[in-house]
């Protein structure tokens, strides 16, 4: 049985996961778009592997943040008021420690970076899985599929609240969620696959990892190359973590 408290705010769904013996430390789970959760339950029940890795963190003591996000959110600012809102609500209902660990997959990235910039002593560590670190990249990957281009110039005007017909790669970049260069980051861990089609490594984490190298801050760039499991992927967060609770 998992205990779980529901909460609305701004009209979204969002759920504090709580555990049996809790170790006062809080993870953040800052989900990629269409990572719903919803009056009762969540995709991060729902999804057999995502529901193995929440049962991970809660087995060790973590309580646990997921938000809905606005569904397809494209890294927000709307989406970026309603995390920061829940994360002061959070501090405020539950007694934790107030330095956070993230842990962000696909488009949670863009909100992670937000996170990064702007409440830096909040973020304990950050875990990354096929994170997408580059809007204005992703845009450009679809603009080469008319399909999917057009999809994502409609869910870019919903979640933005912009008129579609304004968009463009110059917009896109200037909304695109950058780390700060004088920003000194906590513990980041990234993890992505190989093959990752979204997200590919050489767009997104590759180049996040030279811009932080290039100010002597270096990371964990884990690559898989056997099978794509978000599993495999996202349990190397259990260790990560609890190597930054030594100092309170």
């Amino acid at each position: 049985m998992i205990h779980a408290r529901f909460i609305r705010i701004e009209e979204q769904w969002n759920v504090i996961y709580l555990p049996e013996r809790p170790n006062g430390f809080a993870v953040f789970l800052l989900g990629d778009n269409a990572m719903g959760v919803e009056e009762g339950t969540s995709d991060w029940e729902q999804h057999p592997e995502k529901h193995l890795f929440l049962k991970g963190l809660l087995s060790r003591g973590y309580t646990v943040v997921a938000s809905s996000l606005y569904n397809r959110h494209w890294g927000s600012p709307k989406a970026f008021y309603l995390i920061k809102q829940l994360y002061h609500l959070v501090l405020k209902q539950e007694i934790l420690n107030k330095k956070i660990h993230l842990f962000a997959e696909g488009t949670g990235a863009l909100l992670a970076v937000q996170m990064l910039n702007t409440l830096t002593d909040k973020v304990r560590s950050c875990y990354f899985v096929n994170p997408c670190f580059s809007l204005s990249q992703s845009y450009l990957q679809e603009e080469q599929n008319k399909l999917y281009y057009k999809r994502l110039r409609k869910e870019l005007a919903n979640s933005y609240d912009i008129n579609e017909k304004d968009i463009n790669i110059k917009w896109v970049e200037s909304v695109t969620p950058r780390l700060e260069n004088n920003l000194t980051p906590p513990p980041i861990s990234i993890h992505c696959h190989m093959l990752e089609k979204r997200f590919p490594l050489q767009y997104h984490s590759r180049p996040f990892q030279k811009q932080l190298a290039d100010n002597q801050i270096f990371v964990n760039l884990r690559i898989h190359v056997n099978e794509q499991s978000f599993y495999k992927a996202a349990q190397s967060a259990y260790p990560f973590y609890k190597k930054y609770e030594q100092q309170l």
